[in-house]
C-alpha cells in the first residue's frame, strides 16, 4: 500500500448524544462533518459477503487509511455521503502505519 492508493476521502467520527426531550438521548451525526482523511476503499466480492455473513442486505467495505491511534468499533465512517458502522479495526502488520477498517451498512432501515 502506498499513499497513491488513497483515492477516496472519508470522515471518521463518533455519533453525538443529543437529548430527546423525554429524559433520554439519541444519537445524531455531528454537524459540519467533512471528509478529510484519504483512504483506499475496496468492496469484497459478493461471494465473500454471502459465504462469510449470510446476509444479502448488508453492504461491506474494507477501508485502508493511515494509522490513527484510538479508533475502535464505536466509530462510524462517512463515505460518499453514506454512514457506515465500523465492524472491525486492524493495525496492518502491527507497524502503526496503516489501519484497515471493516465497515458495513445495513439496508432496509435496520441501522
Amino acid at each position: 500500500m502506498t499513499a497513491a492508493d488513497l483515492r477516496e476521502w472519508i470522515a471518521v467520527f463518533q455519533m453525538d448524544l443529543v437529548p430527546d426531550g423525554q429524559g433520554g438521548s439519541r444519537e445524531a451525526v455531528p454537524a459540519n462533518l467533512t471528509a478529510d482523511i484519504p483512504a483506499a476503499v475496496r468492496t469484497p466480492s459478493p461471494r465473500l459477503i454471502t459465504a462469510g455473513d449470510q446476509r444479502a442486505d448488508r453492504v461491506q467495505y474494507t477501508i485502508t487509511m493511515r494509522y490513527e491511534p484510538g479508533i475502535t468499533t464505536a466509530y462510524r465512517v462517512m463515505l460518499r455521503n453514506e454512514l457506515l458502522d465500523v465492524l472491525a479495526v486492524r493495525n496492518v502488520d502491527e507497524r502503526d502505519t496503516w489501519l484497515e477498517l471493516e465497515c458495513g451498512r445495513f439496508e432496509g432501515g435496520t441501522q
